[in-house]
């Protein structure tokens, strides 16, 4: 079978004034392998993945053109998933005020946000890998992560650890959210991970190409590409995080956070992260610490903090054995 590739709706529904939403996702057809998808956009205001299904598509049309044969199974790209979201800058879906990725698996006879949510579980389902790639907050950065539900530890860790990325944070059960697009595809038995960078409303090129590199080498060992097709090296050895060892730096007091330390850096305990300072006088109001040696993998953004804003978290290590 030759490759080929079309961009094609699938999901459209009437809107007010004689409007019209559409979905649409973009298909790469080589032969009769297996099939991956990509997701983006649920919340309106990360645009971390979009760039991410660029590159793909653009590699993937690249591939098309010199050596179509190497594509041998087929991948799905759905970059835009809340388009209303996107256009308006949203997190949510305006007018519902609804978080989509709150609504799965949804139900075909609901309200908007329902009935997306159900269209996106019935054509994402049995695909031999969904990978859901979502951005940071404005207020925080994060380094390149997949975070998995500890519930599906051992299916999913073995596929994250080929991902290229910087860390994979477990989550126990009680912190993990059964309405998201992630634990309804799992639990419905089409593996996904969740892929979290970067920074919202921004795209960091790097961290992209990373995590693009790392989907590339994935579906290369899932049999989407052909062996020998050539992709780029993957360089990067996730370190593992969980409840246990992940600490949360939050403010003590309202004002301006200062950060003194770099981001995805070591750290020692005891040693400055940033101050806080007043935007009324000269005073220091409080200085943010390490309480452990690790890795600074989160860190603000956005200076203007209030007394209980997450600063940062640090990621302690574990000693082995642990």
């Amino acid at each position: 079978m030759s490759a080929s590739s079309t961009t094609e709706t699938f999901f459209t529904i009437s809107m007010p004034y004689c409007e019209r939403m559409e979905i649409r996702r973009t298909v790469f057809t080589g032969g009769n392998g297996p099939r991956v998808a990509v997701t983006a956009g649920i919340h309106g205001d990360e645009l971390e993945g979009l760039y991410v299904c660029h590159r793909l598509a653009a590699w993937l049309e690249q591939l098309q053109q010199t050596t179509p044969a190497a594509l041998t199974g087929s991948v799905e790209l759905y970059p835009a998933v809340n388009t209303l979201g996107l256009d308006t800058l949203t997190r949510g879906l305006p007018v519902f005020d609804t978080d989509l990725n709150r609504s799965f698996p949804g139900s075909s006879g609901g309200p908007l946000p329902e009935r997306l949510a159900a269209a996106l579980m019935e054509e994402l389902s049995g695909a031999s890998l969904v990978v859901d790639i979502h951005a940071s907050n404005i207020y925080l950065r994060e380094i390149p992560q997949v975070r998995i539900s500890q519930e599906f530890e051992a299916e999913l860790v073995p596929l994250a650890r080929r991902m290229n990325l910087d860390m994979i944070w477990l989550h126990g059960a009680a912190t993990v959210l059964e309405t998201t697009i992630a634990h309804s595809l799992n639990s419905s038995g089409t593996p996904c991970l969740v892929v979290e960078m970067g920074v919202g409303m921004r795209i960091t090129p790097e961290y992209c190409d990373q995590l693009t590199a790392g989907l590339l080498a994935v579906w290369k060992e899932l049999g989407i590409l052909a062996p020998e097709t050539a992709i780029p090296e993957t360089t990067h050895r996730p370190l593992v995080a969980d409840d246990s060892n992940v600490h949360y730096l939050n403010a003590q007091t309202s004002g301006i956070f200062v950060p003194t330390a770099s981001h995805w850096t070591d750290v020692r305990r005891g040693e400055l992260l940033g101050t806080i300072v007043s935007p009324f006088s000269g005073d220091l109001l409080s200085e943010v610490r390490s309480p452990v040696d690790g890795v600074l993998f989160t860190l603000r953004e956005y200076p203007l903090v209030y007394e209980g804003s997450l600063m940062a978290r640090v990621m302690a290590r574990k000693r082995e054995g642990k």
